[in-house]
């Protein structure tokens, strides 16, 4: 059984980024997302008006995840997409914090509130995967090491889970030793190339954004898509994309 998933910080619409602001590249940004071609994604920095448009564009696709400052609607989202065969059971926001079902908290030495969301999914055949996506706090060395011990809890067990984001760490920092050290490895190599690019379009800068996995997966493909539609910089990450097989 195969799945086809990927990350991709999208950018959030109100950040002043001139010729690259979010009404001049959306069209952009909805062919990379279209070009990934996964069953599952995982988008980061997602406004409410950027929500609007994805789920008016991606009608094939249930889009779920609770705005960060709220718990409902307001502040960033970090969404998961899915389109069917999978079926989605159920899903929740958490926050990256000592207390992670009050909306709005901010953990540890954190800048802003970070928030995670899980999702259960079911295919047709009765397997069951959990996915969860996150957004790490760009600043609080704490608060990135803290949210990867809150992740491998969260993760731990027999059911397969996929751990993706922006979790604004290198492969060789840290929060993701953490992560790999609790039994999570990571889908794409760093070899794949650099994901952030600040709107520069490199390809061998920082990779900050990955995909995990718990055991029971195995890795068919993985790559960093540096894919740029009609040559307009969809966003100033570069999305990541693997092929799974249970």
């Amino acid at each position: 059984m195969r799945l086809r998933v990927a990350t991709f910080n999208i950018r959030n619409s109100s950040a002043p980024d001139g010729a690259n602001a979010w009404p001049v590249r959306r069209e952009a940004t909805a062919q990379a997302i279209e070009a990934l071609d996964a069953d599952v994604v995982g988008l980061q920095e997602v406004l409410p008006d950027q929500l609007d448009y994805l789920r008016a564009r991606f009608a094939e696709y249930e889009i779920v995840g609770a705005g960060r400052d709220d718990g409902l609607s307001a502040g960033e989202h970090s969404v998961v997409m899915v389109r069917g065969p999978w079926q989605l059971e159920s899903h929740e926001t958490r926050w990256l914090s000592l207390d992670p079902g009050t909306p709005g908290s901010v953990g540890w030495d954190a800048h802003l509130t970070r928030i995670a969301t899980l999702a259960w999914l079911r295919h047709p055949d009765g397997a069951r995967v959990g996915v969860l996506n996150t957004h790490y706090d760009h600043a609080g060395e704490v608060a990135q090491a803290e949210s990867s011990r809150l992740i491998a809890d969260w993760t731990a067990g027999a059911l397969p889970w996929i751990v993706m984001g922006d979790l604004n760490a290198t492969p060789d920092s840290p929060p993701l030793k953490a992560l790999t050290t609790a039994g999570l490895r990571l889908a794409v190599p760093a070899e794949a190339g650099g994901s952030w690019h600040d709107f520069t379009g490199a390809t061998d800068q920082e990779r900050i954004d990955h995909i995990l996995l718990t055991a029971g997966w195995k890795v068919i493909d993985a790559e960093v898509s540096h894919y740029r539609p009609d040559g307009r910089l969809p966003s100033d990450h570069w999305p990541v994309v693997a092929t799974l097989e249970l």
